[in-house]
């Protein structure tokens, strides 16, 4: 009657047991409640937070479902208990903006899908999964989007007329001659709109260039907003038809830092007809990346896509300083160089700037949504 499984003492330590785990469940539900009462919705990570430093656990997995079963430490009884026994709402991950998040919060982030951003001229991107658009760029205030492919359709110059030519190359079928559009913008650097003059800032601000040459006047029809606004939805500030030098290097320096460079591997640095670069920090400058230890990344499509089945590379919209007729992209390989405006292999990718308010919830291991 005293031992054995059924014996008293036996269910009066199992009795015991429970009542201990009871108390511990009991417990992180008053400390749920109590940051509930704050008037703050209450996200994955604040569950996280306080199953952490109640103490009453071994370890808390990196994520956590209402299935995760926790173990107590010896102390506590070692208890297996499911998340769902202590908080029985939806585990949901916090919305994030681009002015919450630190350095190293961002730099996971790019890379990741957008999966539900809404414009006008979204057909013109064909893939769907796992989405058309990526993150490119994090900045202090905004959250930059790069389309995820080459587009197979382009809008027409500040004509409303005029396009550049696609798909002449059939090898290269998104690749993009600038030739037809150069007459949109006669005036060259003063075609070009206030948001390019910014992104392409060591041209325009700190050096105040000026020119009317053909890479600048196909530069003006990238860097046109007007012209690229089908790409600008209701939660977008701007759209471009795709990254300046500066701002590429800019976000591929933090998504793939290097601890001999902290300042930043790559840099990029404008002359009268366009634009220098350098992989060694700017201490050397030349008009392409020389050595192939140093191409950016081809395994990431961020910046680079490791195929040439659509183009050969990404049209840059920034001018070269090698050649008038030169304008930046970046190869298949990770490469980048310059190539002639009239070129045809080398295709669009879209970039959007979204308002600084936006707010992003992940909803898998690489996709997030925009709330709202």
């Amino acid at each position: 009657m005293l031992t054995g499984d059924n014996g008293i003492l036996t269910q009066a330590t199992n009795a015991s047991r429970e009542t201990d785990k009871a108390g511990i469940i009991e417990d992180l539900k008053l400390k749920i409640l109590e940051k509930q009462m704050d008037g703050e919705p209450i996200y994955k990570d604040d569950i996280k937070t306080i199953l952490n430093d109640s103490g009453y656990f071994t370890e808390i997995p990196a994520d956590i479902t209402l299935d995760t079963e926790l173990t107590t430490t010896q102390e506590n009884g070692n208890h297996t208990i499911k998340v769902s026994e202590i908080y029985g709402g939806n585990l949901t991950d916090k919305p994030i903006t681009a002015g919450d998040l630190s350095d190293d919060e961002k730099k996971e982030l790019y890379g990741k899908y957008v999966t539900n951003y809404e414009c006008s001229s979204n057909n013109a991107i064909e893939t769907e999964a796992p989405g058309k658009w990526m993150i490119f760029n994090i900045d202090e205030n905004n959250i930059y989007l790069i389309a995820s492919d080459y587009i197979k359709e382009v809008p027409a110059g500040k004509s409303g007329i005029n396009k550049p030519t696609i798909g002449s190359d059939t090898s290269h079928p998104r690749g993009v001659d600038f030739t037809n559009i150069l007459n949109d913008y006669p005036n060259g650097s003063a075609d070009v709109s206030e948001i390019g003059k910014q992104l392409n800032k060591s041209y325009f601000i700190d050096n105040n260039f000026k020119s009317t040459n053909n890479n600048m006047k196909s530069v003006a029809y990238m860097l046109d907003t007007d012209v690229w606004s089908g790409f600008k939805g209701d939660k977008a500030e701007y759209a471009i038809g795709g990254p300046t030098l500066e701002l590429l290097f800019e976000a591929y320096n933090k998504a793939h830092p290097n601890e001999s460079y902290p300042d930043g591997k790559y840099k990029a640095k404008a002359s009268s007809i366009g634009y220098r670069l350098s992989v060694d920090g700017g201490s050397n400058w030349s008009y392409n990346i020389q050595n192939s230890a140093d191409y950016l990344n081809s395994s990431d499509r961020t910046f680079v896509i490791n195929s040439i089945s659509n183009a050969y590379g990404m049209w840059v919209a920034s001018p070269s300083a090698y050649h008038t007729a030169s304008v930046m992209y970046v190869a298949f390989s990770g490469y980048v160089n310059c190539g002639g405006y009239d070129n045809t292999d080398n295709g669009l990718r879209p970039l959007v700037c979204l308002k600084s308010d936006v707010e992003l919830r992940k909803t898998g291991d690489n996709t997030y949504e925009i709330i709202g």
